[in-house]
């Protein structure tokens, strides 16, 4: 059974967020389905009231702080080496692969471990690797690759393809962990794993974490980027009008994207006569090598694909008087 934690809510105490917003970005987390929902104890009393629907897990810094809050599913904690209570998950650093070794010398007395860290795991035998951290450790072993070598969301998804059960993310991958929303999407995918419906709140999630950080997400970063549905590329645009899951791992809709014909220095003329369409230009009086021409020359100037308007100002000047 896969479980995954977001620790997202534990993660953003550096950026001083408002209380409605981290109680909204809570909601979110909770709609989203992810199995616990772990916040550090500035965001839970920011919050206060948690929503009804939602497991938790409560962030402390040592274990005399066990006693302070109550009703949360686990507690997780930085090893210190002790004996930890069966509710507190101890945190171990892994910083090489080579340290797996010596996790079972020193919690082989745990039950509950979540070890983070490994991030170029993935450059080594790493299946090999998830077996000996899964044999004969503790009942709840859980992974939070960090994302220094950038491929933190593949490292967990390939933990949990390979017979882990535990995953712990973040939400768009703050903190610099892997991403809450691309591990989830990544075993949507694989026909084996069902996991949630479908995520039209997305775009309200990113606003919402650009907001609290400051921070822009990339318009290309998968899953959330507000652009991974433009289509440009004439060979591309012809694909995805005849069938969109040439290109499309899933459907836009699922994480309330749009697909999005635009017009640049790659486009084709099928593809202006499709946006011509589109956007209900009359097409009379368009010589489209000359169109052609002229989109891919401001395109080339501009550095960057055309907007709308952009192009139906070329179409009116082309245009046969």
């Amino acid at each position: 059974m896969i479980k995954i934690t977001d620790i997202t809510l534990s993660c953003l105490d550096e950026y001083d967020a408002p209380p409605d917003k981290l109680k909204k970005l809570c909601e979110f987390l909770v709609r989203m389905g992810v199995d616990f929902i772990e916040m550090s104890t500035d965001s839970y009393r920011k919050i206060k009231s948690l929503p009804d629907d939602g497991k938790y897990i409560l962030k402390i810094k040592k274990q005399e702080d066990l006693g302070l809050y109550s009703g949360f599913s686990r507690y997780s904690c930085k090893h210190m080496r002790f004996a930890a209570s069966p509710d507190i998950i101890s945190e171990i650093q892994l910083n090489d692969i080579q340290e797996i070794a010596s996790l079972k010398l020193h919690a082989a007395f745990l039950e509950n471990i979540r070890v983070v860290g490994l991030d170029d795991i993935i450059g080594h035998d790493y299946i090999n690797a998830f077996s000996n951290m899964k044999n004969g450790l503790c009942k709840r072993l859980e992974l939070c690759p960090e994302n220094g070598c950038y491929c933190a969301s593949a490292i967990a998804v390939e933990w949990l393809i390979n017979g882990g059960s535990y995953v712990a993310a973040s939400f768009c991958g703050i903190g610099g962990k892997a991403a809450t929303e691309e591990v989830v999407m990544a075993l949507k995918l694989e026909k084996k794993y069902k996991i949630g419906a479908e995520f039209p709140f997305l775009p309200e999630m990113r606003e919402l974490i650009e907001e609290i950080t400051g921070e822009k997400i990339h318009c290309g970063k998968p899953v959330l980027g507000s652009k991974i549905f433009d289509v440009e590329a004439g060979i591309h645009v012809d694909g995805i009008s005849k069938d969109p899951k040439i290109y499309e791992p899933f459907s836009p809709d699922i994480v309330g994207g749009k697909r999005t014909l635009v017009i640049g220095k790659h486009s084709g003329r099928a593809a202006l006569m499709l946006k011509i369409k589109e956007m209900g230009i009359n097409p009379e009086g368009l010589d489209l090598k000359k169109l052609l021409y002229a989109v891919q020359m401001a395109s080339i100037e501009k550095n960057a694909s055309l907007s709308d308007e952009e192009f139906e100002k070329i179409c009116d000047s082309m245009k046969v008087k």
